[in-house]
């Protein structure tokens, strides 16, 4: 069964809405959809034009009909009633939203085309698989059955951004440092840990290492004020980072309680005795470990 198409409302940015429409409606652009006994469909050309900022797109769809990565879409593709912006009820292609991911991906970013870029960027960084989960966070429960699941969407994520195995595999186990270190934190603080506590502790790790907080690093990386820093270090940043916090782990489970300020003083000297040796690596490499950026020459 198939419904009238429908536009995106006011409201399309709730956490209910699928990943399409919350696109459609952070850059301000109307995507009809359509719900089928096959899932939720989506007008091909509303999604381009919302990409390109042309308003004929039937050139476009028609090459991109034409490559091979056609394959990938064709059988996701049926044609369904539209309405224009006159009112008449017309034919058009629709598709589902792995297929608008993966035109987003294949079309080409020009100068005249800025925001499919940003698109794009925001795209990779929900993912598909991420989309399914925060609209039906039951999925979570079947990846947890299967752990590959996850750990493959958290492989395919970062290799469409262009990283390499070898950094993948570093970020991966300093997440399980990472955990490490907020699990001790936890266990053996004796106050209660806060948010703002665990944001402290995460700035002593990088002011101890790099002589700069989590604020600054992103500024200087041009992370989003909300966005992962460590996903954009690169592997020696992630590298002496999950050091500190696995050595500021095994100290804090030396002991059997501490308090805030004693546990801030172990991360600090943890994070300064370790920032020594990086910046040592770091003068021997001529670049700054922490965005790997070149050091700037001693007379500038």
């Amino acid at each position: 069964m198939t419904t009238l198409p429908m536009f995106p409302a006011e409201s399309s940015t709730s956490n209910d809405n699928p990943l399409p429409l919350i696109v459609a409606s952070r850059w301000n652009f109307p995507l009809a959809h359509v719900k089928t006994d096959a899932g939720m469909m989506y007008a091909v050309q509303d999604w381009m034009r919302g990409l390109t900022g042309e308003e004929d797109t039937r050139k476009i769809w028609s090459y991109f009909k034409k490559q091979a990565i056609w394959s990938h879409v064709s059988s996701s593709t049926r044609r369904l009633p539209y309405l224009t912006s006159n009112g008449r009820k017309q034919q058009r292609d629709y598709t589902n939203d792995k297929g608008l991911y993966i035109i987003a991906q294949y079309m080409r970013i020009t100068q005249d085309r800025p925001m499919l870029d940003e698109v794009r960027r925001f795209l990779a960084s929900a993912g598909a698989f991420v989309d399914e989960v925060r609209r039906e966070p039951d999925k979570l429960l079947d990846a947890v059955k299967n752990p590959d699941k996850l750990l493959d969407a958290f492989i395919e994520y970062h290799r469409k951004r262009g990283k390499s195995d070898s950094w993948i595999q570093m970020r991966f186990e300093t997440k399980i440092k990472r955990n490490h270190f907020t699990a001790a934190l936890n266990e053996f603080v004796a106050d209660a840990m806060t948010p703002k506590r665990f944001a402290t502790a995460t700035d002593d790790v990088y002011t101890g290492l790099w002589g700069r907080n989590a604020a600054t690093l992103k500024e200087q990386l041009k992370v989003a004020k909300n966005g992962s820093l460590r996903d954009h270090q690169p592997i020696l940043a992630l590298h002496y980072q999950g050091i500190v916090e696995e050595v500021c782990a095994q100290k804090l489970q030396q002991r059997e309680e501490v308090e805030w300020g004693e546990a801030r003083d172990i991360i600090q000297t943890v994070a300064t005795i370790i920032g020594r040796q990086a910046e040592e690596t770091s003068q021997l490499l001529q670049q700054d470990l922490a965005t790997g950026k070149p050091l700037l020459a001693a007379s500038l």
